[in-house]
């Protein structure tokens, strides 16, 4: 005779509990990075913000374009995507401020810090985007769901990295005509 010791029901409202969780760690978490990028950084901090807003729009209508269905191992992609993406900044903003004591101007230095920090991101990434592809092609399911939002991560990071984040960076001190850069 069978005696039934535990008996659970998981409905469809479990799956929608665990992608609001997952969407709700994604908002606390760009919420804490905004917090720490003004801190430290300043107001390259809101432009490495902004920046991290812009990858994330880009990943989910790169997403939407594919027709890809947004799931808990797609979010767990999103949110190693903000990491990587703030790493990028950060690799940028410590060389920008090597420059800057070198005394370098600060057109020059938002260059030599994009140039230089250029090859450690793509390095990072592309060894990324490899692991990722292994992932996809090995995996099954949720893996190679994880494993496409990492991808359209790394190409969304690539892209507003080292372009638009640049892009804020030049138009802000070629319009406010900057004397000294936030920092």
């Amino acid at each position: 005779k069978v005696e039934f010791i535990e008996e659970r029901q998981i409905g469809p409202t479990l799956g929608q509990e665990s992608i609001n969780q997952g969407l709700l760690s994604c908002l606390i978490g760009l919420i804490l990075l905004l917090l720490f990028g003004v801190l430290y950084y300043r107001l390259a901090g809101i432009f490495s913000f902004i920046t991290l807003v812009y990858n994330l729009i880009l990943l989910m209508m790169f997403m939407a374009l594919m027709r890809a269905t947004l799931t808990l191992p797609g979010i767990a992609g999103m949110v190693l995507t903000i990491g990587m993406a703030i790493d990028s900044s950060i690799l940028i903003y410590e060389k920008i401020k090597e420059s800057l004591k070198d005394g370098m101007s600060i057109s020059a230095s938002i260059d030599d810090g994009f140039s230089d920090a250029m090859w450690v991101i793509l390095d990072s990434n592309i060894t990324t985007f490899i692991v990722a592809a292994v992932l996809f092609y090995f995996g099954t399911g949720p893996i190679q769901g994880f494993a496409v939002t990492m991808m359209l991560g790394i190409l969304t990071t690539l892209i507003t990295g080292l372009f638009f984040l640049k892009s804020l960076f030049k138009f802000y001190i070629r319009i406010f005509n900057v004397q000294k850069l936030s920092i």
